[in-house]
């Protein structure tokens, strides 16, 4: 007996031209041992004149699985991916029509979280709040209501391997959760940037299914946008997305190396960036964020640099480079902007967040590799609320942590799993009334 495998390169000039070829082998019997996956990469490799390389997950000196390069390796799958591309039918299943980097993870069935999974870090300080009132599922009144956050603002966290929406108070108390695996209206494939706009709607980013989806800020779908290709309101690796004050939404492709911004019902209205180094140019545009002169700030994980535009795409400037001073990064991520147009940027090879002003001048940074509170391993994502407070979710610590404007940590919640406050990858985070 034997597994046919098919696989598809994507060819891609940087003029964004895409040709498809598609070669297809057998795989005996006698090669399914534990070295299946090398062998498998390693014919790929080979059958398309493409570079598969062992490739380090964001922010993490641990190797997790490997990734199809570009120019330069990028990863950016789910924490453990490894554990289900051991499972070949699963690996074959997947592959067959994704044209893309990222393969799907199977969703976990959920378990019961045990008392001490669920609770919440104040300082040094850990708080046991399972018989906690505060604890209540969506369905009851006290968390459709919010009475506990009223004059407060809510944190929305992206698990990319459980396939969900996690919304909690910004102190972490859940209060419901929305998103199944699928094609559907309100499912996701693979859920990554998340943003909201001034009414509290919920904006999604799905990498596997190729568009946007729009949420209020219970959950319920709105309305989607987007496809697979290359024309202008299509996508091949939608990454990550930002809102502006008159709620146009730019969205980051990492495989078509551009920007491209929308109004707020997903019309096309411009698009910018192409493959390289060069002023405006990217090679793995990963965050975005927005300030209140509507400048848009790019993070390229792969060039290492975070990049300023105006509204209109036009390139203003751009600062950083490889390395561990101050003001360099090591595969930079999320990033966001507070009130004062101060930059925060998740340097998630560094496993610290650095600071800049508008201008990209450094102002100071924290964070080093720990699991202890104020440690950070494999950071991903940053959110800024109104008073300076920052969210910053992270992979190998399945957790989101709150920090005031200087770094001091505040506050931390989550732990491994796929229950309610549960993580098995938050990947992005957005914060907001």
């Amino acid at each position: 007996m034997g597994i046919t495998c098919t696989a598809v390169l994507i060819v891609m000039a940087a003029s964004a031209v895409i040709a498809t070829t598609t070669t297809t082998t057998t795989i005996t019997d006698n090669e399914m041992d534990n070295t299946l996956l090398s062998k498998f990469y390693n014919f790929v490799s080979s059958s398309l004149f493409i570079k598969y390389d062992y490739a380090y997950g964001q922010a993490t000196d641990d190797f997790q699985t490997f990734s199809l390069s570009l120019s330069t390796p990028y990863s950016d799958m789910p924490i453990g991916f490894e554990g289900t591309l051991s499972d070949i039918e699963t690996l074959k299943d997947d592959l067959d029509d994704s044209l893309k980097e990222t393969i799907m993870p199977s969703s976990p069935s959920p378990s019961s979280p045990s008392p001490q999974d669920k609770h919440i870090t104040k300082g040094d300080k850990v708080l046991d709040f399972s018989q906690s009132p505060l604890l209540k599922s969506k369905d009851t009144d006290i968390d459709k209501d919010n009475k506990y956050n009223s004059n407060k603002e809510n944190v929305y966290v992206v698990d990319y391997k459980n396939i969900r929406v996690q919304k909690f108070t910004d102190e972490g108390n859940f209060i419901l959760k929305w998103g199944t695996n699928g094609r559907d209206n309100g499912q996701f494939g693979v859920p990554h940037g998340i943003d909201l706009d001034k009414k509290g709607n919920v904006f999604v980013v799905d990498m596997n299914n190729n568009n946007v989806q729009k949420f209020d800020s219970e959950g319920n779908f709105l309305l989607k946008w987007g496809s697979m290709g290359t024309d202008d309101g299509q996508f091949m690796h939608p990454h990550s997305i930002a809102l502006d004050s008159n709620a146009n939404v730019y969205v980051t492709d990492m495989a078509s190396f551009n920007v491209q911004k929308f109004d707020s019902e997903g019309n096309f209205l411009l698009k910018w960036g192409s493959m390289g180094t060069d002023d405006g140019q990217f090679n793995a545009p990963e965050g975005i964020a927005i300030d209140s002169l509507d400048n848009v700030y790019v993070s390229d994980t792969d060039n290492n640099n975070v990049q300023k535009f105006d509204s209109e795409g036009n390139f203003l400037l751009k600062w950083g480079s490889m390395g561990t001073d101050d003001g360099q990064f090591k595969r930079p991520a999320g990033l966001d902007v507070d009130d004062a147009n101060n930059v925060y940027v998740v340097d998630a090879g560094n496993n610290r967040i650095q600071k800049f002003n508008s201008e990209g001048h450094f102002i100071t940074s924290w964070g080093s590799k720990g699991s202890q509170p104020g440690d950070l391993s494999s950071p991903h994502d940053i959110a800024i609320d109104s008073v300076g407070n920052s969210f910053v979710v992270e992979q190998d610590n399945f957790r989101v942590q709150k920090f005031d404007a200087d770094g001091k940590h505040i506050s931390s919640w989550g732990s491994e799993g796929g229950s309610d406050y549960q993580f098995l990858d938050p990947h992005s985070v957005a914060v907001g009334h």
